[in-house]
């Protein structure tokens, strides 16, 4: 396994440039700890975190008040496959919550359909899921036997 910097300018234009990319977040089912619920989500890397942004009422939401611990990946689906598998802790916040939430949307959405998207999204409660990495590899990095 081959750790790596998420900080680095390589793996920082991967997280950041180009066609934006799925993370696919997991977390433990707050109901039965040894169950993982996964769920594919936007997000952004800013100030060397993760930032997501949700409905209050989801279930990784409950998950995260529960047990911070959280893995990610972010990956390509074309070859060469390229991407980075993090685990981390997970904060919920508030603070913020429009500023980063439209700078998601920005990311994701045409420039047309930015504000409609936005709106949609901030009628509901938001909360961000703000996740600060404590390991990060290189998917290509594992070895088979």
């Amino acid at each position: 396994m081959t750790h790596i910097d998420l900080k680095d300018k390589k793996i920082a234009s991967f997280l950041t440039r180009n066609k934006p990319k799925l993370l696919r977040l997991a977390v433990v089912s707050p109901k039965n700890p040894f169950t993982p619920h996964l769920s594919s989500i936007w997000y952004i890397w800013r100030e060397g975190c993760f930032w997501l942004t949700t409905s209050e009422d989801r279930l990784k939401v409950r998950a995260i008040r529960k047990n911070p611990k959280v893995a990610l990946i972010v990956d390509t689906d074309v070859m060469p496959y390229k991407g980075v598998i993090v685990e981390g802790e997970a904060e919920l916040t508030k603070e913020r919550v429009g500023e980063i939430t439209l700078a998601i949307v920005k990311r994701y959405v045409p420039s047309k359909q930015v504000k409609k998207q936005y709106e949609g999204l901030m009628k509901y409660p938001r909360i961000l899921i703000k996740i600060k990495p404590t390991k990060a590899i290189d998917i290509m990095s594992y070895k088979t036997r």
